[in-house]
């Protein structure tokens, strides 16, 4: 039987309450875990107590895909959404093509491990680590004891990859370049709104406040296996009102007109939801990019122009930058952003120089 115990942690000033899955194992031993929520507890402590155990000599002929299903298993039984499900699940069919599935779990090794990590590159080598070990784990709640495959295991730092800014001249040059008008007008709401492309996907015409020039953000769509999944924003501070200069507003009440309130305000040519995976292939976005110098350019680079454009502006402080950005904290637009102010430090050298040089003349008089 598994067992649910409330636990608080005070410390810093602050309070913390967790909820712990305490369960004995097979051999005797007793293991825990805990979880932010008492549903998630409840849901795991189920999933403890009706896992169907079996003997060790099995155990450890059991195959990744069949402990990848009982961790599909679970995640639904905790209520994950499908589209948070579904990252998970893109690591797991790159782990599927490989050798690894291909033999016993007792067979593989760490060695093995880390030559399929080598092979991509920093960002997917982390989330095809990151299921591994999800599958290790999932091997020893089944009675495993062989070693850690992921033990050890390391993955190659990529060098760094450059943000890229377009200033508003350079916008507008791609725009123009791209021969759809709906497409040119993409980029231009991209770049000056600083939206996400999951968010101007999910707008719907409701959310748009013509009188005021407001976009109010509040969901976000993602596409599971190819069909559209509209859920909540990434983060909490997502759920933002974005204000719009006059040109994009134009596009906008051009795009509301003889739409109900719960369409979807920016649609493809076919009337369809907006996807810039489509976007990106048919519009000539490549070949534009490129005539402008910037070969190399992502759709999500649009987001970071607009963060350089507002600060360019002068009209826009850390603080409110933050908040049009819908980022989580503030500390997130420092990390991204940070160098977008450094002309700050300047003006402070001057205020400092006209301060001393103040105090001097004083001192001197």
């Amino acid at each position: 039987m598994a067992s649910i115990r409330r636990r608080i942690y005070k410390g810093q000033g602050r309070t913390s309450v967790s909820w712990e899955v305490r369960w004995m194992n097979r051999d005797g031993s007793s293991s825990s875990r805990s979880f932010r929520s008492q549903k998630e507890a409840k849901a795991y402590a189920h999933h403890v107590e009706s896992s169907e155990y079996l003997p060790i000599s099995r155990v450890r002929q059991v195959r990744l895909p069949f402990l990848w299903d009982r961790i599909v298993a679970r995640r639904k039984a905790r209520n994950q959404k499908n589209s948070t499900i579904s990252v998970v699940a893109q690591a797991w069919d790159r782990i599927a093509k490989s050798s690894l599935v291909e033999v016993p779990i007792s067979r593989i090794d760490a060695g093995w491990v880390q030559d399929f990590v080598n092979e991509s590159r920093e960002s997917v080598a982390r989330k095809n680590l990151a299921v591994l070990r999800e599958l290790h784990r999932e091997a020893v709640l089944m009675g495993f004891d062989g070693l850690d495959w992921t033990s050890g295991v390391k993955v190659k730092i990529d060098p760094p990859r450059r943000k890229q800014f377009l200033d508003s001249v350079k916008v507008m040059k791609l725009a123009k370049l791209l021969p759809s008008e709906r497409d040119s007008n993409s980029v231009l709401i991209l770049a000056f709104t600083g939206m996400r492309v999951g968010e101007l996907a999910a707008l719907r015409v409701a959310d748009w406040d013509s009188e005021r020039r407001r976009i109010h953000v509040l969901q976000s769509a993602s596409f599971v296996g190819g069909k559209a999944e509209i859920s909540t924003t990434k983060t909490k501070n997502s759920e933002r009102v974005i204000p719009v200069p006059s040109y994009i507003a134009d596009i906008l009440d051009n795009a509301a007109v003889d739409q109900e309130p719960d369409s979807f305000l920016w649609r493809s040519s076919q009337g369809k939801i907006w996807r810039a995976h489509n976007f990106r292939k048919r519009s000539g976005w490549r070949q534009a990019c490129e005539a402008i110098g910037f070969p190399n350019l992502r759709i999500h680079d649009l987001r970071h122009s607009y963060a350089s454009i507002v600060r360019r502006s002068g009209q826009a402080d850390l603080p409110t930058l933050s908040k049009v950005m819908g980022h989580s904290s503030i500390k997130v637009t420092i990390d991204l952003y940070g160098g977008l102010f450094n002309e700050d430090y300047d003006d402070l050298a001057r205020g400092l120089d006209d301060l001393i040089g103040q105090k001097m003349g004083e001192t001197a008089s």
